[in-house]
Order: structure tokens, then sequence, then C-alpha cells
């Protein structure tokens, strides 16, 4: 499957295909991650997407920056892209573009640690719902995974 990486500014963002996409892929609770996303918009959050050769949204990943880099948000791949590197790509482009402007660190939380262990993420411990809070230092050259 072909895809093209860009990041996309959020004045910009396909809110309905955003709002689909996440849909698709958040089917469990919390089922608000539309909502959070869009009330959230007014940050200064910064968007990745994956689209399709026809223009098709095939996945997003977000970060929201602090003073020591950011926090990484809402990494969504849609159901029919998935197994294909994409998710990666995504991250491995998110971090690139953070580890040029100099020294930082980038967190997340995630209930699939296992997922971006290879991308240089280290565990950091658990929250109460489950989740496995994560994090990773830049300048980190972050792995290379094919696709």
């Amino acid at each position: 499957m072909a895809y093209a990486l860009r990041e996309q500014p959020l004045e910009a963002a396909p809110w309905q295909q955003l709002q689909q996409l996440l849909n698709a892929c958040f089917s469990r609770p919390p089922r608000d991650v539309f909502e959070r996303l869009v009330g959230a918009s007014h940050r200064r959050q910064r968007l990745w997407i994956a689209a399709g050769e026809s223009g098709e949204l095939l996945g997003i990943v977000m970060l929201s920056p602090h003073s020591k880099g950011g926090h990484l948000d809402n990494l969504a791949v849609a159901p029919q892209a998935r197994g294909q590197g994409l998710g990666q790509a995504l991250v491995q482009r998110l971090l690139t573009d953070n580890a040029a402007t100099g020294p930082a660190m980038v967190s997340l939380t995630t209930r699939i640690p296992e997922f971006f262990a290879p991308l240089g993420f280290q565990s950091c411990g658990q929250l109460a719902d489950g989740s496995t809070a994560m994090l990773t230092l830049l300048p980190q050259a972050p792995s290379r995974i094919a696709h």
C-alpha cells in the first residue's frame, strides 16, 4: 500500500475524516477521543497524517509540545492499512522531526508497549487504568523499521 506522510496544520485538518478514523480505531472506552482532540486543538499541537494515493486518510499521530519535547497522542491507523508499517512510519517521522530541533524527550501512554519499544521508548510504569507510561530521549537516532 502506497502512502505519503506529512505534517498537517490543525487549521487545515480533515476533521470529518479524523472523526471517522478515530471512531474506527478506538472501539472501546473512552469513545470520546475525537471530542478530546477537538477540545485540545487550541493548543500548539502538531499533527502528522498518512494519506493514500487517492487522498484517503490512512493514519495520524499527534504531538502535544511542551518545553522539553512533547507527549505523543492519538496514534491511529485505519483498519485496512494496519500491519504494513504505517503506524511505525508515523511515529518515526514524529521522532525524526522533533530530533531535528535538538535534545528533547517524547512521552506517551499506551496499552501496547511492545509496539513502541522497538522505536526507542522505555517503560516508566503502569497507570491505574492498565496503560503503560513510556518515554524516549532525543536526539536518539530512532531505529529504522522497514515498511
